[in-house]
């Protein structure tokens, strides 16, 4: 429900702030059949027989596979981003994807694929207004939550926001989760393999935003980027990325929870890739051999790995997309952005998110180390008392404190 709320509330960021469209010439919108797109004119929202549209990019043309015809507004769905990132771009960052000469229907993958169960999962999807022609409207991008390690696109939808408004395009975007999308190392890197691949993803979707929105009636000049937890910690990176030596790709932020634990270091990386990479016979990380591993392999292999040594999947500081944390990029004046921006809490969202839960007092200090690999136990110490059991109700509600 919390997250629902963030989504009203950054709604009500985003949808009076609609541009000047005086100098906007239109999306290309087409009402077609899947065998057609001669005519020109956008179906009307109350028209349950119209077709449904197309948009027209420079290397596909989507179709709409279906929307609201009472309130007015149409869904666009997997639509392809980047290059299916498998084989040889396995642990690559994203590249522009091919051109497709099939209409895209939005079956190119399941309505719900994700990145922690299928490699192929860099796609998009667009809500638009029916009549988003013209409009020059400001666009909300939202990114999910789910500790870096699962989550997708369609986890949280904005029916209920076109219920409350119209006057806005809505994008989420799906990025690699897990190993796919946080290897990282010495080892790795050495060996061409790019660190922290989750966060180029969200670069590249916010950079397909800025090229292809207004095909949808979107206005590229008025983003709202929207996360929360993980997705909190992505729009953190995107404003801190490359140390803010990179363009800045959206101009309102709206940010809740998000989910970065700074103290784990590139040590821990390093052992990680050594271990999967040797229980699937791939003794030394060696890159092109992981590259070879089917994915189911590769995804079990790794969460055994997460389970036994209690390693904490989160992107690291690798002196390139991420120089140093983004606490302390902000800090130092080292990100690039201008807007306004809101940073929110969900109280005891770290107990939610504590496996299978903080039950006793005992499991307080069993979790800091999970969730803060290589704490010492003077640090564990000092955590408790700085947070004594008589002052909470249930230790799941101490521990969410102390994270």
């Amino acid at each position: 429900m919390h997250v629902y709320a963030l989504m009203v509330a950054a709604a009500a960021v985003v949808v009076p702030a609609i541009a000047d469209s005086s100098t906007y010439q239109g999306p290309v919108i087409n009402t077609t059949s899947t065998t057609s797109s001669s005519s020109q004119t956008v179906p009307s929202s109350g028209s349950s027989s119209s077709p449904l549209p197309t948009v027209e990019l420079d290397y596909t043309t989507v179709q709409a596979v279906g929307g609201n015809a009472t309130i007015g507004y149409f869904k666009y769905q997997n639509i392809r981003f980047a290059k299916a990132p498998t084989g040889d771009l396995r642990f690559s960052a994203p590249e522009w994807p091919d051109i497709e000469t099939a209409i895209n229907t939005g079956n190119l993958a399941e309505a719900d694929v994700s990145c922690k169960t299928s490699e192929d999962c860099l796609y998009l999807d667009v809500w638009a207004p029916a009549d988003a022609a013209g409009r020059n409207l400001p666009v909300m991008v939202w990114t999910y939550g789910g500790g870096f390690t699962g989550g997708s696109k369609s986890g949280v939808t904005p029916e209920g926001l076109f219920d409350l408004s119209t006057d806005f395009v809505y994008v989420a975007y799906n990025y690699r989760v897990g190993i796919a999308g946080l290897a990282n190392g010495p080892t790795y890197q050495h060996e061409g393999g790019v660190a922290n691949l989750c966060v180029w993803d969200s670069q590249h979707a916010f950079e397909w935003v800025q090229k292809y929105i207004s095909n949808f009636g979107g206005n590229p000049n008025d983003v709202t980027a929207v996360g929360f937890s993980a997705g909190g910690s992505q729009v953190m990176f995107q404003m801190t990325r490359f140390g803010g030596r990179a363009p800045q790709l959206f101009h309102k932020a709206y940010i809740m929870s998000p989910g970065y634990v700074p103290g784990a270091g590139h040590h821990h990386a390093e052992q990680f890739w050594q271990n999967v990479s040797s229980s699937l016979g791939c003794n030394g990380g060696h890159l092109d051999c992981m590259r070879e591993i089917s994915y189911d392999a590769l995804v079990n292999a790794s969460n055994t790995i997460v389970d036994n040594y209690t390693y904490q999947m989160q992107p690291r500081v690798d002196g390139f997309i991420i120089p140093d944390t983004y606490e302390a990029n902000l800090y130092q004046g080292h990100f690039n952005f201008s807007g306004p921006c809101v940073i929110s809490h969900a109280l005891h969202e770290a107990n939610s998110r504590a496996y299978s839960g903080v039950n006793t007092q005992e499991d307080v200090s069993t979790y800091v180390r999970i969730f803060f690999p290589g704490i010492s136990d003077d640090a564990v110490e000092t955590l408790l008392e700085l947070y004594p059991e008589e002052d909470y109700e249930s230790a799941g509600l101490r521990f969410a404190d102390m994270k």
